[in-house]
């Protein structure tokens, strides 16, 4: 397993506890906030869940697109099928 696909991982992961649902006034865990530091996304007692949420996710997009093949080809192009 790759690099990329470990940091994938993680990122699932912490957002699965970031997203989850929560009442209003909830904090994100501490151990969430260390997590989030260990993968470069800085963090407070103030930073929103949806804050949060917006960089994990354009952080795991980022990761996607460098980790998925191009298709190449342009639209006349058709993936090939799965075996």
């Amino acid at each position: 397993m790759s690099e990329h696909e470990r940091l994938l991982i993680r990122l699932g992961r912490i957002l699965d506890q970031v997203a989850r649902p929560h009442p209003f006034d909830e904090a994100v865990p501490v151990e969430v906030h260390a997590s989030l530091w260990q993968l470069g996304v800085p963090c407070d007692e103030l930073t929103t869940r949806e804050e949060l949420i917006t960089r994990l996710w354009a952080r795991k997009r980022s990761l996607l697109t460098v980790t998925q093949p191009g298709w190449g080809g342009g639209p006349r192009f058709t993936p090939p099928t799965a075996a």
